[in-house]
């Protein structure tokens, strides 16, 4: 099976392995896991030779209609496929029997459709969200192979695939035929059995009714099984509502609401007074307890990036050899179900964190068991969680603002546990480097981040001798410039490349503020330590690392370098 995936991503496919004679992906979020990299692919199937080669129709550019019924056999086909329209193009008959099942592939996208009957045929089309058993995969109800039977090339999406509309089916509740996310449309049903108390076995026969009746197509039994098992985890609310099986609720009135002052609803005086300033992890860079993205275009260093801030955090070096480490984190976890173990620890033994992992370092790669946001739990206090990417994490549409909005509820309660969160993020094809362009996706995304750091590098043609530019495209908490890093010469570390601009160091009014506020601590306290001054700057927000505070003691004291000698400064100019 390996040789046939390699055809397909040599053809431009994005493919990911589901269990042997079974169409069930074998990785956590099926087809959003989906590579087209030699080096995944041959790591899949040498694991697992003789897995079902799945290829996911949107990464692939591909548009697939499914014809399921219709065709008697293969000299029927033809005269099915000029009634619907279907020019020459690559076409692969499915495993089906004794019936002639024909998947026709075309190039381009367009929405799913659910259920569609025409010409006396029905299937499916499946393309944003979907996927098709390759050819050379086995049914798993017949045993038979997928083969290809007219290996054309790929014509684009006719007109009439494109008119083909979800046909609206009766349903056991009179629900909604849900045809596309299904499985966030399950959960969501799912959430409301569990909150009328419901239990797992409870919403697991809800759910498969409502699998069986509403979905186009139903999902397998086994992923309605697990929707039901995770729902049912969920704690009760305090008063269920009523529910109906099905999925509809019956809201309940409730208690007339007690009279309430409407100042509470806005900030105290007390409470103004006591906001501290924010607190670097990484001084200039990284917020501590915040959340901070890392974008970028696709194969263009973000993973060595964040490889470059866990080695800062964990080890205390300054990042970049320029930003210095305020505070080191109790722990780092990095999730990386984009990447299998062999890449990854091979880019860990190469900048230096083998000695931290199990320790300060945790890491998670695709050969692990992916964990879901939603089961950190232990390790989230005083941890940075490193997330790379969030599409694998993402249930449902990243361009529809409620999937997104429920994401971003699941970074809070990361963040609200104690963790400072660091988001990678592919960018849009050609992105100009501004926020929204920057972050692929629903306009929720950049409003819930905290920071957002572009990055992207100046020659994509030279990977590994271009500079890479980075730019924070949404400073909240504090202001930075443009910068690049260049690598180091068959290494994975990054450094700032070139010096600072002495005049715009020194113009900086956040240097300014600093050394006002530096100069009235030593006024009251000249034997003041490095360590108690930085604390001091912090609680002034006007924080700065001990490498400046050392420089600009000295100025202040009159003992030796000055800032116009030596510079200090923690952003960056191009």
């Amino acid at each position: 099976m390996l040789e046939l995936a390699l055809a397909c991503i040599a053809r431009g496919w994005h493919v990911f392995p589901c269990w042997p004679e079974t169409k069930k992906p074998m990785t956590q979020h099926g087809w959003k896991d989906a590579s087209d990299r030699e080096e995944q692919i041959r790591a899949w199937w040498t694991k697992t030779p003789n897995a079902n080669i799945a290829i996911a129709c949107n990464p692939s550019g591909l548009c697939v209609l499914d014809i399921d019924h219709g065709i008697a056999g293969k000299a029927d086909a033809p005269s099915l496929l000029a009634a619907l329209g279907i020019p020459a193009t690559y076409m692969v008959r499915t495993g089906r029997r004794p019936e002639y099942g024909l998947q026709v592939y075309f190039s381009g996208t367009m929405p799913d459709v659910g259920l569609w009957r025409a010409a006396g045929a029905e299937g499916q089309v499946k393309s944003l969200g979907g996927y098709v058993m390759a050819a050379g995969c086995i049914h798993p109800e017949s045993g038979e192979r997928y083969e290809c039977v007219d290996s054309a090339a790929l014509a684009p999406i006719p007109s009439s695939v494109r008119e083909l509309k979800t046909e609206k089916q009766a349903t056991a509740d009179d629900g909604e035929p849900i045809t596309a996310n299904r499985n966030v449309a399950l959960t969501s049903i799912a959430g409301k059995l569990r909150n009328a108390g419901l239990s797992r076995d409870g919403i697991e026969v809800a759910l498969l009714q409502v699998n069986a009746d509403r979905c186009a197509p139903p999902l397998d039994e086994e992923e309605v099984q697990q929707i039901a098992k995770h729902a049912s985890e969920w704690a009760l609310p305090v008063t269920p509502p009523a529910v109906l099986i099905g999925g509809k609720v019956a809201a309940e009135p409730g208690p007339p609401k007690a009279p309430v002052d409407w100042r509470t609803r806005y900030m105290t005086k007390d409470a103004y007074l006591n906001v501290k300033p924010p607190e670097f992890l990484i001084d200039g860079f990284l917020v501590k307890g915040s959340v901070a993205m890392l974008a970028g275009p696709v194969a263009q260093r973000k993973s060595i990036i964040a490889l470059n801030i866990a080695h800062a955090l964990c080890t205390g070096e300054p990042l970049f050899g320029y930003f210095d480490i305020s505070a080191t984190p109790e722990r780092v976890c990095y999730l990386c179900p984009e990447m299998g173990a062999a890449s990854f620890v091979k880019r860990i033994k190469q900048i230096g964190l083998g000695e931290y992992v199990g320790k300060t370092l945790f890491i998670q790669t695709m050969s692990e068991q992916s964990t879901a946001l939603d089961d950190l739990d232990g390790e989230l206090p005083g941890a940075v969680v490193i997330v790379d990417t969030i599409t694998r994490f993402i249930e449902g549409d990243e361009n529809k603002s409620e999937h997104m909005r429920a994401f971003a509820q699941k970074v809070f309660r990361l963040m609200n546990a104690g963790a400072t969160v660091v988001l990678l993020h592919h960018s849009k094809k050609g992105s100009s480097g501004s926020l929204d362009d920057g972050l692929r996706g629903s306009s929720e995304l950049a409003a819930f981040v905290e920071s957002c750091w572009i990055t992207d590098l100046e020659d994509p043609k030279k990977p590994y001798e271009s500079l890479s530019k980075m730019r924070n495209t949404k400073q909240r908490d504090f202001e930075s410039n443009p910068f690049k890093l260049k690598p180091a010469p068959g290494s994975y570390y990054l450094t700032i490349d070139g010096e600072p601009e002495p005049e715009a160091v020194l113009k900086s009014k956040a240097d300014d503020a600093a050394m006002a506020a530096l100069r009235t601590l030593l006024a009251s306290d000249p034997n003041m330590g490095i360590n108690k001054i930085c604390v001091a700057l912090r609680a002034s927000g006007s924080g700065r690392g001990p490498k400046w505070v050392k420089a600009a003691r000295a100025e202040v004291l009159g003992r030796g370098v000055t800032l116009t000698e030596q510079p200090m400064h923690h952003a960056p100019c191009p």
